[in-house]
């Protein structure tokens, strides 16, 4: 979706990547902020956990993705593992993937694992659990994202209505 953005073939996304380093060149504006999960293997220990802390997760690889796809998604990861874990998370690549579910897949054949926000927890993704994080602080905010100046008629009056409402 970013990249559709940047070439002006969409006129808007909806995203939890980077709204500060995408507001250079975009309209951004939040619309709530939601807990984090983490996207475990099947088979890891923690897997039957009703949650799991980011301090848990210290000696776990983490997927991590290039800025040009999700941007700012590593430093969130690691803010995330710093504020609520104390240590750095350690990032694997896997191969760009086509998908969020295909990288949820590729992660878990990796045995790494991925935070998300809580609301990819409807995908159904063969050998993957997905278990929310008990730290509440950990959240991510939710945007709409435009173009400057070109958004359609029919989306304008959705975005004026979310630019005049205050969001927590």
């Amino acid at each position: 979706m970013i990249t559709a953005l940047w070439r002006g073939e969409i006129d808007l996304a909806l995203t939890n990547h980077g709204a500060d380093l995408l507001s250079r060149d975009f309209y951004a504006h939040k619309l709530a902020s939601v807990p984090s999960l983490v996207a475990l293997p099947i088979d890891h220990p923690f897997a039957s956990r009703k949650q799991i802390s980011i301090s848990a997760l210290q000696n776990e690889s983490f997927v991590g993705g290039p800025d040009s796809i999700v941007p700012g998604y590593n430093q969130k990861i690691i803010q995330f593992c710093r504020r609520f874990g104390k240590f750095r998370p350690r990032f694997v690549s896997i191969e760009a993937p086509a998908s969020l579910a295909e990288a949820l897949v590729s992660a878990a054949n990796e045995g790494a694992v991925s935070l998300h926000p809580i609301f990819v927890s409807h995908l159904s993704i063969p050998n993957v659990v997905m278990v929310p994080i008990a730290d509440k602080e950990a959240t991510w905010d939710l945007f709409v994202v435009s173009q400057r100046g070109k958004t359609s008629g029919p989306w304008r009056a959705p975005l004026d209505a979310m630019t005049s409402r205050q969001v927590s």
